[in-house]
Order: structure tokens, then C-alpha cells, then sequence
């Protein structure tokens, strides 16, 4: 199999607007890694028993991802969704036309937590943006994993060696969450022709000529079919990347279109209460 070559490592730093404990790392990072178009890693932080969560706000024309490595979170939506999240769960939102959640409100808990982990969005096909809003929850338990040439995976999105995740993403994408121990190496099969990029969460690995740190984003070539990771250290880092759209990107706050008139009437949705309330 022809090996992927990497484009850029490049690391993300701490966000200015969300604070200290939050970094993004796409665009900021890497522009973007067709399908995905955002990608925040926050924590690990503490969340208090009064911690003020974040407040309701809308989003169209996406999916958005929430996966936890630790602590909890309360999704609620427009469309009457309400769901604890809890680590190695997925909360996975269908925005499309318009719909607004809040995340981590009234959650009346009583002792202080400590939350890690992602939030990515996958910007949906035109043919699909303005879909009727949805909301999917997937346990722990529904995930496959597995072990493999000494690591421990998790298929999020997508399918690895005979493994599928129960997800159904709009946008044919895959998410991996790999946890490979000091010394071990593994070559994972990467479709040719679609993106892939690797976000190392904790320790150092090297994959071709690159070192990678904590909070760094490698991004890889589309052709090629594999991509091979090396652990220096015990190493836990998400795999993602899909089959790119090639579609026009136009994004305004938590909006992600094709077009300007299309930003345009989704504000004029959510001014005019078409996306609901909480």
C-alpha cells in the first residue's frame, strides 16, 4: 500500500475567545480537513456543581460531534431533545435547516467533575443543508472497539478492520480514537483519495519524518491508502478525515453554508423563531 505523505504538523494553542482550557484546532491549526470544518479540543477542566454551561444557540447546515475522554454533559435542543453524555459516549447533532441546543445547562449536579474532550462539526452535502434538524445518541457500549498490532481502537464514525460504528454521517466520513503504548507501531488503511488528519491528545509519536506532540494536528495527502504512527511514548490521539466534498465553504458564527444568500436566510430562520427555542 502506498503511504500517505504528510502536508503540516502544526500545534493549536489555547483559544483567546473561549479561554485557556479550550483549543481550536480547526480552522486554527489546519484550515480545514474536508468534511470538517472545526474541531475544538476543550479540557481537562473542572466544572462546578454551578457551572453556568453553554448557553442555547443555533446552528445550520452541519453536524455537530460531542465526545467525551472524560467527566459529563446535558445536550438539549429546539426539537425536544435531552440527553447526559458521559465519557466514551457520542452525542451527535444533525443541525440542517436550523436548530438550536444548549450544552451543559441545568445539569443540577451537586460535586465538581472533570470534563475532557472534542467537538468537531461536519459540514453537511448541499444537498442536505437544509435537512429537518436531528439528534443522536450513542452509548458507550455502541461503539466498536478492539484491540490491534498492541492498540486499543475505537471506530467513532466509519469502519476499521471489519469494525462499523452505528453512526450514519451525512458526509461519508470516519473518526478513530487510538490508544497505542510506548514502542508499538500501527498501520491503519486510509481509503485513497479521502483526507486524514491525526490529533494527538496526550504523549509523542512519530509518523513518517514527524514528531508529534500533545494539541498538534497532522495533516496527510489524499492519495496514498495507509498512514503509519510510531508511540515514543504512550500515546492516545483521534484519527478523522472522509471523502471531501469540494463544495464552496461559506461560514458565519456556528452557520456553515454553500453560499452568502444561504447564511443569509438561515439568520433570517433563526431571527424569525423557525429553529425553535429552548
Amino acid at each position: 500500500m502506498e503511504t500517505k505523505h504528510i502536508i503540516t504538523t502544526r500545534k493549536a494553542y489555547p483559544s483567546r475567545s473561549m479561554g485557556p482550557h479550550v483549543r481550536q484546532v480547526i480552522p486554527s491549526a489546519v484550515e480545514h480537513l474536508d468534511p470538517f470544518v472545526f474541531l475544538d479540543h476543550f479540557g481537562p477542566v473542572e466544572k462546578k456543581p454551578n457551572g453556568k454551561g453553554v448557553p442555547p444557540h443555533p446552528h445550520a447546515g452541519i453536524a455537530t460531534i460531542t465526545y467525551l475522554f472524560s467527566g459529563s454533559n446535558r445536550h438539549q435542543d429546539s426539537y425536544g431533545h435531552d440527553e447526559m453524555i458521559y465519557a466514551g459516549d457520542l452525542a451527535w447533532m444533525r443541525a440542517g435547516k436550523g436548530i438550536v441546543h444548549a450544552e451543559g445547562m441545568n445539569e443540577g449536579r451537586t460535586e465538581a467533575e472533570t470534563v475532557h474532550g472534542l467537538q468537531l462539526w461536519i459540514s453537511l452535502p448541499a444537498k442536505d443543508k437544509f435537512i429537518d434538524p436531528d439528534f443522536f445518541y450513542y452509548p458507550k457500549s455502541t461503539l466498536p472497539e478492539f484491540d490491534h498490532e498492541g492498540a486499543t481502537i475505537k471506530v467513532i464514525c466509519g469502519e476499521l478492520f471489519g469494525h462499523t460504528s452505528p453512526v450514519v454521517s451525512s458526509s461519508p466520513a470516519y473518526i478513530y480514537e487510538v490508544k497505542l503504548p510506548a514502542g508499538n507501531q500501527i498501520t491503519l488503511p486510509i481509503q485513497a483519495g479521502n483526507t486524514c488528519g491525526i490529533y494527538l491528545v496526550e504523549g509523542e509519536a512519530i509518523s513518517g519524518e514527524n514528531t508529534m506532540l500533545p494539541s498538534t494536528m497532522t495533516r496527510y495527502t489524499e492519495e496514498g491508502e495507509s498512514i503509519t504512527v510510531k508511540a515514543i511514548a504512550d500515546s492516545h490521539f483521534m484519527v478523522l478525515g472522509g471523502q471531501p466534498l469540494n463544495e464552496p465553504i461559506v461560514a458565519y458564527a456556528s452557520f456553515v453554508m454553500n453560499s452568502q444568500l444561504q447564511i443569509q436566510q438561515v439568520i433570517q430562520d433563526y431571527q424569525s423563531g423557525k429553529m425553535g427555542q429552548l
